[in-house]
């Protein structure tokens, strides 16, 4: 897809993740649709695209709430006259206990959170881009739902992540039906603000169990690696419900569609 003039709208995009998405996909020319709960880091990722010479406006919504969903679609549409692209980033930290000790509404607001909200803004993002002619869609899920292993500590959030990359997968027939690609990034450590802030407290054994690098947020994926990855699965017309694997600085993999499990799996 030719991104120059298109109306691409990034959830969660005052900061982190969500802003170098919203900024890479500006500068290659894309109009920015910056959308947060936060109204000033919200108006800071617009006026650093407006800087830099692009295109870009802010709406405030809850993407928790299906009709602020649809407000801030509308928002697109009303403001640049549609929608192309849309990119699942918004999300929220939450504190333990996890899965199965949290509450039943607390680990239900997670799988909320990271996939119902993925799927309602998909589902009438899809419908916006039809009246275009098609668009693209990437999720942003994580290498907290990529695998088999006991190795993380939030199995609710893991849970949503991995079923946000199987989601992608089976909406690859969506490029012939409705000329809509949808693809999918699991990053693994991105050194975000967040980030930052919770390896200035964590202890060195909590970062050898999570598998921080040992060079810290320097030796992290930046934000605007995502946002580069994002513009790469949008300009690609070849790449159709597609899972990249992004861990580290210039290592982006892409899991093989016709992956056999059964073939992979040993005996019982």
């Amino acid at each position: 897809m030719q991104i120059e003039g298109k109306v691409a709208l990034v959830t969660g995009a005052g900061y982190g993740i969500g802003r170098g998405i919203a900024l890479q996909l500006a500068a290659t020319g894309a109009q920015a649709v910056v959308n947060d709960v936060n109204d000033e880091h919200g108006h800071e990722t617009v006026d650093m695209i407006e800087s830099a010479g692009g295109k870009a406006a802010f709406v405030h919504a809850d993407v928790t709430l299906d009709d602020e969903i649809r407000r801030m679609i509308a928002f697109a549409q009303e403001t640049f006259g549609g929608l192309d692209i849309l990119v699942n980033n918004a999300g929220s930290y939450y504190d333990p206990p996890f899965f199965p000790q949290a509450k039943p509404t607390d680990w239900q607001r997670i799988l909320h959170i990271f996939l119902r909200t993925y799927m309602t803004s998909m589902q009438l993002g899809i419908e916006a881009m039809e009246r275009r002619g098609g668009g693209a869609v990437v999720n942003i899920a994580s290498s907290a739902g990529v695998g088999f292993r006991a190795d993380n500590e939030w199995p609710d959030y893991a849970a949503a992540k991995a079923a946000v990359m199987r989601l992608t997968a089976t909406l690859a027939p969506l490029k012939e039906s409705m000329n809509v690609r949808v693809n999918c990034i699991c990053p693994g450590w991105v050194a975000t603000e967040n980030v930052r802030a919770y390896l200035a407290i964590w202890s060195d054994e909590r970062k050898r169990q999570q598998e921080v690098p040992s060079g810290g947020p320097d030796a992290m994926l930046q934000p605007a690696d995502i946002g580069d990855a994002v513009v790469q699965l949008v300009r690609d017309e070849s790449l159709v419900g597609r899972i990249m694997l992004y861990y580290e600085p210039g290592k982006k993999r892409l899991i093989p569609a016709d992956l056999d499990l059964f073939e992979l799996s040993e005996e019982a």
